[in-house]
Parts: C-alpha cells; structure tokens; sequence
C-alpha cells in the first residue's frame, strides 16, 4: 500500500508553532494548491486548501523562516487527524518540505519582472 502526498503551493498564513501536551513541537501550515482551465471563454481558477503539520526542530526553523506567500514543496503522507466536530480533518505529515520562493517572485517570473531583495538561495535544499 501506498500512502504518498507530492504538493506545491503557496502558504496561506504564516505558520502556526504549538506545542503538545506532552512536550511536542509542531506547526501548523496552510497549503494552498490551484489549477486553471477555460470554460465557454472564460478563464476559472479552483483553489483547494491543504493542512500541513510538521514535527520537532523542522517545525520550529519552518515557523521562524517561512511567511505567507511562500511557494512550498511537500511531501509526506495522509493522516486524519483529530476531529473537533466530530468529522476527521485529513492532514499530510511531512517528511520532506523544500522553500521555492515567496509569492512575489514566482508573480515576478511569470511576468518577466526581477525581484529585487527576494532570492531563493544557491538552489541547494532547504534544512527541512
């Protein structure tokens, strides 16, 4: 069997840092992925909200580092997780989540503009 979650998307909020009963530390992020299609002329656009939770000392760099905005790479995999209203909230646990840029560079790029100020990094991965 195979339990297997590949995204990329931009996060909704800045992440949210919380801490366990137990001691454990976790962030919460909000993925948002999109597609975009033509119908009868006219351009539509569907986003669908990912939540995403990341354990331990990665939760804690990814809280202090990432913003709103930023363009992510998750992989990990489908848990459900506790329910507050008594309906089972699908999460992906990473296991592996890679920073490609914040919102302004990839409208940037897709418009030809340079960003000034907003680099990304020599391309090595992230210490996620």
């Amino acid at each position: 069997m195979v339990n297997k979650v590949v995204l990329i998307g931009n996060l909704g909020r800045d992440p949210e840092l919380l801490h366990t009963q137990a001691g454990r530390v976790l962030a919460r992020l909000w993925v948002a992925t999109h597609e975009v299609w033509t119908k009868d002329g006219q351009r539509q656009r569907r986003t669908e909200w990912h939540r995403v939770v990341v354990w331990g000392a990665r939760a804690e760099r990814i809280a202090a580092q990432l913003r709103k905005g930023t363009l992510v790479y998750v992989d990990g995999q489908i848990r459900s997780g506790k329910p507050t209203d008594d309906k089972p909230r699908p999460e992906i646990h990473v296991q592996r989540l890679i920073p490609l840029g914040s919102l302004a560079q990839r409208e940037a790029a897709d418009s030809g503009v340079e960003v000034a100020g907003d680099q990304v990094g020599n391309g090595d991965e992230a210490p996620f």
